[in-house]
């Protein structure tokens, strides 16, 4: 028996409940005492938490790890910002059930969708996972750092069941009555739900091409099964509206993303409706963050600005792209249709030149600004620079939740739960895995959106008890002993920074420097002591 003793504390259990001055005493993979005046002669080891807050590990409901196991069981960022426990299979893209046929296609939509770089992707990910069985069992086998659960993914039955023609069109009776049967059989397998992601883009998904018919049979599947939550990007025939009309009727909590503060206000009538259905017992939560929608990329695959044109260059060299830069008739067809995240035609005030060895004299400057320097649209004049610069031009794209006031107001709605870390996904663009210690950070502690104790009950008891699982999410005796230890005078993200690390050659936004997170433990491993990490097969596959 291993007993570690984190000495000292002060303890929130993760109940939103005020912090109790204790010892926590950990036996093997268990919490076994919650006390002062813990004998430390007992401890194999001790940890000091004096003048810290001991919490539970936190749990991160909106991922995309499902292929970064495969070459990174660290799981980094996220293992170093308090993380225990990180959901996958969000949006609709898990990575199973996939065939070695329909592989190629799998990948190019986490590489159209989650901007996943292929040539990462292709050399790390399995060669096939015919179950979602399967899928938990290879990911096991990674012996990943972090505790981990999935959703089934919509689109990705449906490429299991349609092949190619999952993009475009609606699937027949038969088809629906196959995917019925692989979310059956991932639900028995322990997925934690069903995610589907219904919005219409310019980046497009198979599930986008669902009727509202198939979603609900797919829905159905989760009714009759009894337990997990489903979770929704929710848009065309399958809208906000109708992912609260529905909830009662399926009978499991529903989650959607995203309610973010957007330039244009929109997030408002989200939360009208939110208020409207939640005073009428809906249990339906919007995911909110208190993370910037800012995002970056090379013109080498510019996906933060959506356009169908702009997606197909991804399936091409960089010749190919080049070319395309400087036809004439391309740009024509592209440049008034090119969108933000919230779909809207760019602004490209929002659009700041990070990086470009051709043009110096526009770093940290707008397109806006640029295009008009050079008396052209600020497409031509990105367009231009693309090519001087290679494809090498980084930028930088404001999409909104930049405004104080109202993030505040969204991280204190009734039912809204903390989400969209997107850890995993868009390793070039953003990065934030540093989503908890922001909060805690610069969030509670500098601005006092919300008590402390507040704060931690979000991070760990409520997405916990949302997703159903038991023994985590709060310090209690006989609870997993998933546990992190900070100093919440000093707490805060830390650096964020662009290493060359993943297979391939590609790079990736890394925050691996957090400051005052001290401790971590991991089904009572201790993978962080004394504000650093270290690897250990520490997490376990989360069923249902």
């Amino acid at each position: 028996m291993t007993r570690v003793l984190i000495a000292d504390g002060q303890v929130l259990d993760g109940s939103g409940g005020p912090a109790v001055r204790a010892d926590v005493l950990v036996e093997d993979d268990r919490i076994a005492e919650i006390r002062p005046g813990i004998d430390r002669g007992d401890a194999d080891l001790v940890l000091d938490a004096s003048d810290r807050v001991v919490a539970p590990g936190f749990v991160d409901l909106h991922t995309h790890f499902d292929a970064q196991v495969f070459f990174d069981p660290m799981l980094s960022s996220s293992c170093f910002h308090g993380v225990t426990t990180a959901v996958g299979g969000n949006c609709g893209f898990s990575l199973a059930p996939y065939s070695a046929e329909h592989r190629p296609i799998v990948l190019r939509m986490l590489r159209d969708l989650e901007d996943m770089p292929t040539e990462t992707l292709s050399v790390a990910v399995p060669a096939a996972a015919d179950s979602f069985a399967d899928y938990l069992r290879d990911f096991e086998a990674e012996e990943p750092m972090l505790n981990f659960g999935s959703f089934i993914g919509h689109s990705t039955v449906r490429i299991a069941a349609m092949g190619q023609e999952a993009y475009g069109r609606e699937a027949t009776p038969q088809e629906i009555e196959h995917m019925k049967a692989l979310v059956a059989e991932a639900l028995a397998a322990g997925a934690l739900g069903f995610a589907t992601k219904t919005l219409p883009g310019a980046r497009p998904s198979p599930s986008q091409y669902a009727t509202r018919e198939e979603t609900m049979a797919l829905l159905g599947v989760l009714k009759a099964h009894g337990s997990g939550i489903a979770m929704f990007n929710p848009g065309g025939v399958f809208d906000l509206d109708q992912v609260y009309a529905r909830q009662a009727e399926i009978g499991v909590p529903f989650t959607w993303i995203a309610m973010l503060a957007m330039n244009d206000g929109s997030h408002n009538g989200r939360l009208a409706l939110h208020n409207e259905w939640r005073a009428r017992g809906a249990d339906v939560h919007p995911q909110v963050s208190c993370r910037p929608l800012v995002a970056q990329c090379t013109m080498r695959m510019p996906s933060v600005l959506r356009n169908p044109d702009m997606t197909q260059l991804n399936n091409g060299s960089d010749e190919e792209r080049l070319a395309a830069y400087a036809d004439p008739a391309w740009r024509d067809r592209v440049r008034g249709n090119v969108k933000s995240a919230a779909m809207h035609v760019i602004d490209w005030r929002d659009v700041k030149v990070l990086k470009s060895a051709s043009a110096p004299e526009a770093v940290g400057r707008s397109m806006a600004d640029v295009g008009s320097d050079r008396g052209v649209d600020p497409f031509d004049a990105l367009m231009d620079m693309g090519i001087a610069d290679r494809l090498e031009t980084r930028l930088e794209v404001d999409y909104g939740n930049t405004d104080v006031a109202e993030i505040t107001k969204l991280l204190n709605v009734e039912g809204a739960v903390f989400g969209l870390s997107d850890a995993g996904a868009h390793p070039g663009q953003t990065c934030d895995a540093v989503l908890p210690t922001d909060m805690l950070g610069n969030w509670v502690r500098d601005r006092g959106v919300m008590p402390l104790a507040t704060a931690v009950h979000k991070l760990t008891g409520e997405p916990a008890a949302l997703l159903g699982l038991e023994g985590r999410g709060r310090i209690a005796k006989g609870n997993y002993a998933d546990i992190t230890v900070f100093d919440p005078a000093t707490v805060a993200p830390g650096e964020i920074r662009l290493t060359h690390d993943l297979p391939g050659d590609q790079s990736r936004l890394l925050a691996d420097r957090p400051s005052g997170m001290h401790h971590i433990l991991i089904n009572g491993v201790v993978t962080r002591q004394d504000e650093a990490s270290h690897y250990q097969p520490a997490g376990r596959i989360l069923r249902s």
